[in-house]
């Protein structure tokens, strides 16, 4: 079943991710912790949390995940100094 955009909301509402572009890293990394955008199943797979899909089922498709993902990281901005830990 698609995910709807109600679908989307309630998710939102339930873990508090309504502008991700203002929160803190210290709050995005509690959001991480608690699950919000994925988490690992009893078959140690990652999945996203929202639509239940698999993103990775071994440690070589998640360091693959991981290097795609460090690739958008070189093309981001740096985060505002209010917004940042560093």
């Amino acid at each position: 079943m698609p995910v709807t955009i109600q679908d989307i909301k309630e998710h939102y509402d339930q873990y508090g991710l309504h502008d991700m572009s203002a929160m803190p890293t210290a709050e995005y990394r509690q959001v991480l912790k608690n699950g919000a955008l994925f988490w690992i199943d009893h078959h140690d797979f990652v999945r996203s949390t929202l639509s239940e899909e698999i993103l990775a089922t071994n440690r070589e498709q998640l360091d693959a995940m991981i290097e795609h993902l460090q690739e958008y990281r070189n093309k981001m901005s740096t985060p505002p100094d209010w917004m940042s830990e560093k």
